[in-house]
């Protein structure tokens, strides 16, 4: 058995793919790609992209210059963690659109990608890197944000009860959530009925009940779904809240402070993502800790 298996501590994924655009937050996300490769006895593909948008000997001397680079920050992890050295891949082009395709190819059981540099305004129209290639990806993306040295210890999951985001916990259940020890589910609803209720002057007393008879309906519902997928045994702490889900989500990571959030997404393009945006969008811009992205493309449904 090599020193690489005898690490070995969890099962599930036997593939990463790991995107860096050389900088400090794609550090965190190599050093926790390398990791998880350890505790899973995965392989690992690097691959950093270089603008082609620029003298052919310039991007040359990038590409040269970069896989140098990938290679001495890599080697004392490597010789540390006793894992098989990476595959690295120099690519030519836009980062979302090669990192996505280098995934679509190589199908890893895992992308890890850092939480990428915000551009203000561009963002607001084409988002980040990461957001992109999570839209547009059709594999799990894990986006890096802690330090590697700290451990994941709690896993928030948000479900909403569609078949993706069941997709997303299913797949987050086969992995062993990435180590995390604990694991909590949060559901937010929001009651139909209770903006016409107050409209019509009904007491609140009424109002609350009715709240709250849709907040247990919702509680019922989410361990009922929980029984149906075969994921009861998972034994989560399960929170329903009243609320947008962006603003439950977020109220819930302040509250749990949670190693890794869990969520499952739409992949959509075009005008559509541009004028409704998504959940995963919305909440990844603000998170402090990591998220795992299961993403479900929008022709599927």
């Amino acid at each position: 058995m090599s020193a690489n298996e005898e690490s070995q501590v969890l099962s599930g994924i036997k593939s990463i793919l790991i995107a860096t655009d050389l900088s400090g937050r794609s550090d965190k996300a190599l050093a926790r790609g390398l990791l998880l490769a350890a505790a899973y006895g995965a392989s690992v593909r690097v691959v950093h992209v270089v603008d082609d948008d620029q003298p052919k000997s310039l991007v040359e001397d990038e590409a040269a210059r970069a896989a140098d680079l990938i290679e001495a920050t890599v080697k004392p992890m490597v010789d540390r963690l006793k894992i098989a050295t990476p595959e690295i891949e120099i690519w030519r082009g836009l980062a979302a659109v090669a990192i996505a395709k280098l995934a679509a190819e190589t199908k890893p059981d895992l992308l890890v990608m850092g939480a990428h540099r915000r551009q203000l305004l561009r963002d607001v129209f084409v988002g980040t890197t990461v957001e992109r290639v999570i839209r547009t990806c059709e594999r799990p993306v894990l986006m890096v944000n802690l330090d590697a040295d700290v451990p994941y210890r709690k896993a928030l999951a948000a479900v909403d009860l569609s078949q993706h985001s069941i997709d997303a916990l299913k797949f987050a259940s086969r992995v062993e959530f990435l180590g995390c020890e604990k694991l909590a589910i949060v559901h937010a609803f929001i009651p139909l009925a209770d903006g016409l209720m107050r409209y019509a002057d009904v007491e609140k007393s009424k109002i609350d009940e009715y709240v709250e008879s849709i907040a247990d309906d919702a509680h019922k519902a989410l361990v009922h779904m929980l029984s149906e997928e075969g994921l009861a045994k998972l034994d989560p702490e399960v929170i329903v809240e009243e609320g947008d889900p962006v603003g439950v989500i977020k109220s819930a990571v302040e509250r749990l402070n949670p190693s890794l959030v869990v969520l499952g997404t739409r992949g959509q393009t075009g005008l559509k993502r541009m004028l409704i945006g998504s959940v995963a969008n919305a909440v990844l811009r603000d998170l402090e800790c990591d998220l795992l992205a299961f993403a479900k493309r929008a022709e599927e449904d």
